[in-house]
């Protein structure tokens, strides 16, 4: 990681769901958590160093680290290696991260394609001072970035985790079609962050009341042609206060009508 980010992503869901990190002990996540979050304050994917030193730097004793590093090896949740230190003869481990990894790499493309953007253009730039044509270069540059917009093609497996996070599924083929024209559109805004935005927006939608109607819930064709993973959120969660009012006027309309009769 190329600089120390004040959050962290961490998606509760997918924690909760991994199988290998549910096997493990309470006291093993815990530390595999604590080891996380020093990768992250260490701005690396991995933490490496002998038993006591890892301990010390995420706070815990040797043992519960020891024991730990046991169960993320036997369950495969985390990369572990071992090698002798050339002057101790100490053990020293190195824990990696690959979620972590992924992320780094991730980011480390982003960037790598931000500078090459930004040399361009600046060589682009300064072409336009020295030559007299420069009003043809600019259009034909113009011309190129179009093409690679155009070039863009989101990948089967961002399109396939977007339609799994969405509860309703249901014409898969018109919804995929309408997920992948979503994440071009998102694109534009959000660059190479916009399958992550879009993810993470189905996802609350999902968690939302509005998301839990079952069949009342939109198709999700129809849900990402319109573009409402751009809605409040807000406005997911008034389903509930909705739904009452029909049926508490049906209740009003079953009651009984009593009348007073004058003598």
């Amino acid at each position: 990681m190329a600089e120390n980010l004040a959050w962290i992503k961490f998606f509760v869901g997918d924690w909760r769901r991994d199988p290998k990190v549910s096997m493990l002990s309470a006291a093993g996540r815990g530390a595999w958590l604590e080891m996380i979050l020093t990768m992250h304050d260490l701005s690396d994917c991995k933490v490496q160093g002998t038993v006591r030193e890892i301990a010390r730097m995420c706070h815990l004793d040797s043992s519960e680290i020891q024991s730990a590093l046991q169960e993320l090896y036997r369950l495969g949740v985390a990369d572990i290696s071992w090698c002798d230190d050339p002057v101790t003869g100490e053990a020293i481990v190195t824990v990696v991260s690959r979620r972590l990894e992924r992320e780094q790499k991730t980011r480390s493309d982003a960037r790598e394609r931000q500078k090459k953007y930004r040399q361009k253009k600046q060589s682009q730039e300064n072409n336009n001072e020295v030559t007299s044509d420069s009003d043809s270069d600019s259009d034909s540059d113009s011309d190129s970035d179009r093409k690679g917009d155009k070039a863009y093609k989101p990948k089967v497996s961002e399109i396939e985790a977007i339609y799994a996070a969405y509860p309703r599924r249901v014409k898969p083929t018109e919804a995929k079609k309408r997920i992948e024209s979503a994440l071009i559109s998102l694109r534009k805004e959000h660059g190479d962050e916009n399958f992550a935005y879009l993810l993470d927006r189905t996802r609350k939608f999902a968690n939302s009341p509005a998301g839990k109607r079952g069949e009342f819930t939109p198709h999700p064709s129809s849900w990402y042609n319109q573009g409402r993973y751009m809605d409040d959120p807000n406005e997911w969660y008034r389903v509930d206060s909705e739904q009452k009012k029909p049926h508490q006027q049906q209740q009003q309309a079953t009651r009984p009508q009593v009348r007073t009769v004058q003598r």
